[in-house]
């Protein structure tokens, strides 16, 4: 182990991660696709959808049960946990990618894979926090959802799923095979499988990433009293995708 080596495995393993963690955040800040698209795609998506979608009564399935809903509302309100989808997928699998070589860097100079690993976690969470703010900010414009704190929950746990499902997707597959891949399956999954105005929805959607979080967003924005096991079952299926995530990300790291 060399000099620098030996003095980065001196210090404090919360100073290290922190440094890790900057980093992290600098390298995707000066990724200017990833800015705009965290500050410009809940306003084309949330904004766009709730103005354009005709504001007609429809029924939909929420908890077991059938509302009617406008339909304006109804596609705003679902746009969110699919903004939080897409971009927080699109966001793991260019931190995965762009930081790879930086990673391995840190590495060499003494970190712990698990403390580099920890640190890429800790910019994806925070992407998916400022997301989560930003898409409730837009969607007020257009509805307000009746449990705003269990729908900003739902809406940020889709966005850490399909973020840790960008960071593995990000260690096999290239990265413009990796963008169609986490543009298409979170539109496929929340529009088509996890759609509320579905009545003959797929008994395979419940394997998809944003099954719960979809199911517990629209609990809390239409439901009678919000039920939490999906937002409890969605932890559990989140807990599984970052296990396997954070394996893939450790092995990267370590080659």
């Amino acid at each position: 182990m060399n000099r620098g080596a030996n003095a980065a495995s001196r210090r404090p393993r919360a100073s290290r991660v922190a440094t890790a963690l900057t980093m992290g955040v600098r390298e995707y800040v000066r990724t200017p696709v990833l800015v705009v698209l965290l500050a410009v795609l809940p306003v084309y998506f949330i904004g766009v959808v709730g103005y354009v979608t005709p504001d007609v009564a429809v029924p939909i399935a929420v908890a077991d049960r059938t509302v009617r809903v406008g339909m304006a509302e109804m596609y705003a309100t679902l746009a969110a946990p699919l903004t939080g989808a897409l971009v927080g997928g699109i966001a793991g699998l260019f931190v995965m990618q762009a930081t790879r070589q930086a990673d391995a860097r840190l590495v060499l100079a003494g970190y712990r894979p698990t403390e580099v690993v920890t640190a890429r976690v800790g910019v994806l969470a925070g992407v998916c926090l400022a997301l989560t703010g930003v898409s409730l900010g837009v969607l007020s414009w257009t509805a307000a959802p009746d449990r705003l704190a269990w729908f900003g929950a739902a809406t940020l746990l889709a966005a850490l799923t399909y973020a840790l499902v960008g960071a593995l997707v990000g260690t096999l597959l290239g990265r413009l095979a990796g963008v169609y891949a986490m543009l298409f399956a979170p539109t496929l999954d929340v529009f088509l499988f996890q759609n509320p105005t579905a009545t003959d929805a797929s008994a395979r959607a419940a394997w998809l990433p944003a099954h719960y979080a979809v199911a517990a967003a629209m609990d809390a924005a239409f439901g009678s009293g919000f039920d939490a096991t999906p937002l409890l079952e969605g932890l559990g299926y989140l807990g599984i995708v970052a296990a396997i995530a954070a394996a893939a990300f450790y092995r990267s790291v370590k080659a």
